[in-house]
């Protein structure tokens, strides 16, 4: 699949010519005088010749006075006076943005390249107005305030720091992955019931899961969608209402082993039918430093709808027993068998548990490795 593209930036020109020299031009090819043309329009000598050094505006009112003397449309005069304020204020603009040029140290460049957001590596103002317009905001500061506005669980401390502008990057990208895919109105019950096809996915091979994962859930108006970690953050996955009707899932390439993979994809969905439409839900592979608001239970709560999706109630008596005695291995994989999902999911739920030693039972773990741009378009679903 190809990326999405990068936000449009229209072309705009170094240099502008404001109306007054086409109208001075006109007048000469005319043979008209500014103090004939002032009689023939009604406006004062002084008023055409500020209109002739570009000092004063070229109004729509003028604009109709010039077509009636000089013949020429009011369209065309209006269209100049326009593209000359325009680029006044553009240059206005880039003064300023030049003062900004540090905001661009808070990111990686190379990463931006990479990532086909910016076209080279400069410290300049047209990187950071590309950075800008990538963002869909009018400066940094309004960036800045704009994520901290967010109401975001997260995994960790909600203080800016230098990684979470790699990660405002990633969830960027995600978002306008997760808009361009179409997806249906969203449907609680249609997702809920799309549960047990999903749970079964974590029998096949990890290939298909991205493909499939994304068309079953696009089905039931969630757009999930798959993009690679900046490097140094630890992200893992994102649950963000874009609509009413939409809700986006993105999912890094943190994930080593199967029973992270799903664990979060069931967290996410969790996230999506149980809490609110105006939160954003940020996760991350590192959960040593997990910090949520006091008395806000989100987290666990995505948590225990994971594992009970992964080992419905159904399943616990025999979970227990289980646990009393996991080894030999073929107890596991017997278990799986029983409730329909990877034992590599069991061997991670037997550990987080306290049964099995971390280093325990890992072979029966499959790897996950999805490439880069994520499920391919054109492959069949």
């Amino acid at each position: 699949m190809t990326p999405p593209p990068a936000p449009p930036f229209v072309y705009a020109p170094d240099s502008a010519q404001p109306p007054g020299e086409t109208l001075k031009e006109q007048l000469e090819a005319l043979g008209i005088p500014q103090a004939d043309l002032a009689r023939r329009t009604g406006l004062s000598t002084k008023h055409i010749n500020q209109i002739v050094q570009g000092t004063a505006v070229l109004t729509p009112e003028t604009a109709l006075l010039l077509e009636r003397a000089t013949g020429i449309p009011a369209s065309m005069w209006n269209q100049l006076e326009a593209a000359w304020r325009t680029h006044v204020t553009r240059q206005q603009e880039l003064q300023q943005l030049s003062k900004r040029i540090d905001w661009l140290d808070n990111f990686s460049l190379t990463e931006l390249v990479k990532r086909s957001i910016l076209p080279n590596k400069n410290r300049s103002t047209d990187n950071l107005q590309r950075l800008l317009a990538f963002f869909g905001v009018a400066d940094p500061d309004i960036a800045e305030d704009l994520w901290r506005s967010y109401r975001t669980a997260f995994r960790r401390s909600t203080v800016l720091k230098t990684d979470d502008y790699a990660t405002a990057v990633w969830l960027r990208q995600a978002e306008l992955k997760a808009r361009a895919l179409p997806c249906q109105p969203f449907d609680r019950a249609a997702l809920t019931a799309l549960l047990p096809s999903l749970r079964a996915l974590t029998l096949e091979d990890p290939a298909t899961w991205p493909n499939r994962i994304t068309h079953l859930c696009a089905q039931a108006g969630v757009a999930v969608v798959f993009l690679p970690a900046p490097p140094l953050t630890s992200v893992s996955g994102v649950t963000r209402w874009l609509t009413p009707d939409k809700v986006a899932i993105a999912l890094s390439d943190r994930f080593k082993k199967d029973d992270h993979f799903w664990f979060t994809v069931f967290h996410e969905i969790g996230h999506t039918l149980l809490h609110g439409k105006r939160l954003t839900f940020l996760d991350n592979t590192d959960r040593a430093d997990e910090r949520t608001p006091e008395g806000d239970r989100s987290e666990e709560e995505a948590d225990a709808f994971a594992a009970q999706t992964l080992i419905p109630p159904e399943h616990n008596a025999a979970y227990r027993r289980l646990a009393r005695r996991p080894m030999p291995f073929d107890n596991v994989k017997a278990f799986a068998r029983q409730a329909g999902i990877a034992p590599g999911i069991v061997v991670g739920r037997l550990q987080h548990d306290g049964a099995l030693p971390w280093t325990h039972g890992n072979n029966l773990k499959r790897p996950v490795r999805f490439p880069h741009n994520g499920p391919a378009e054109d492959q069949p679903q």
